[in-house]
């Protein structure tokens, strides 16, 4: 529930549940909720760059492009911690997606099947495998792809006679592009006199690189465990689900016949076997807590972290 002590905050808040858009570029005729993210986007269209760091040459067109420009670039400040491990971070929403790893919580489903993400990004990725849409095209050959990474390799593999290979000076790592080695080197082996905390373990690097490599050898690590017996396993989706064979918890009920099932899977299998004349009916899951339906399972955190019905 969302709670503010001014009522503009209040106002604006509203909005987000609205479809209301009363400010109007003038130049592309797109709507805002807000003035400010009208002049921001309209900073867009000029080019201007009002927000300027206090340390280097660069500039923003809103403030909190600045603010996390500078704890990136500058401070290294991570103000977002994680309650159950040490992972920090510079933005709220990397925290949060990665919360959804202890919790295993994973709200983003897709309609048309039974996949379901910890992020939007998956998600959108994943749709592609629905839509058949292939936004990146080979260069060379013109073949396309649903994924940069897929298209990367492609070049690299099939046309390697026609595209440099650029070898990282760190690393085993081959790329196509010198820009793209660039891009590699910045973002994974520029030194951080800061350093950046594993957030398993208090080790310590300052390279990026060095710090994925570490995080890996913690992968094969079953770090959750049952508080009810010695199961132990790496995700907490699976705890998730092993818990419920000892709490009964059947979050997911048939509209048909009242049945419960512990697992969106055994619904679906149920309903298409025992109720295929019928049109399907939607899943509800309930909140273990307080009982209240949704569309979409929730993690069973009590109320207050309910998403929208």
């Amino acid at each position: 529930m969302f709670t503010t002590a001014r009522a503009a905050s209040l106002n604006r808040h509203v909005k987000t549940h609205t479809n209301e858009r009363p400010h109007e570029c003038h130049l592309c005729l797109k709507a805002f909720r807000t003035v400010t993210l009208l002049r921001n986007h309209i900073n867009t269209h000029t080019g201007t760059r009002p927000h300027k760091c206090g340390d280097c040459d660069m500039a923003f067109v809103t403030s909190g492009e600045l603010i996390r420009h500078r704890r990136y670039r500058h401070t290294h400040e991570k103000p977002f911690k994680c309650s159950t491990c040490k992972y920090a971070s510079v933005e709220a929403s990397k925290l949060k997606r990665h919360i959804r790893s202890h919790t295993g919580e994973r709200p983003y489903q897709c309609h048309l099947c039974s996949y379901a993400s910890k992020d939007t990004h998956k998600l959108k990725r994943h749709m592609r495998t629905h839509s058949g849409e292939k936004p990146y095209e080979c260069h060379v050959c013109h073949a396309r792809f649903t994924q940069s990474g897929t298209m990367k390799i492609h070049i690299v593999q099939k046309h390697s006679e026609n595209v440099p290979k650029y070898q990282c000076p760190h690393c085993a790592t081959l790329i196509a592009r010198k820009s793209d080695l660039r891009v590699h080197i910045h973002n994974l082996h520029t030194y951080k006199a800061a350093g950046m905390e594993c957030r398993y373990c208090p080790a310590v690097f300052h390279d990026r690189y060095g710090l994925l490599q570490h995080q890996k050898t913690h992968r094969s690590e079953k770090k959750f465990k049952c508080e009810h017996c010695s199961y132990t396993c790496k995700e907490g989706r699976r705890m998730a689900l092993h818990t419920r064979t000892h709490t009964g918890e059947k979050p997911f009920a048939c509209l048909s016949c009242s049945q419960r099932f512990e697992k969106k899977e055994l619904l679906s299998a149920h309903v298409r076997k025992c109720h295929a004349a019928s049109p399907p009916a939607p899943a509800v899951h309930e909140c273990p807590k307080c009982r209240k339906a949704f569309s979409r399972w929730v993690s069973s955190q009590g109320p207050g972290r309910h998403p929208s019905p």
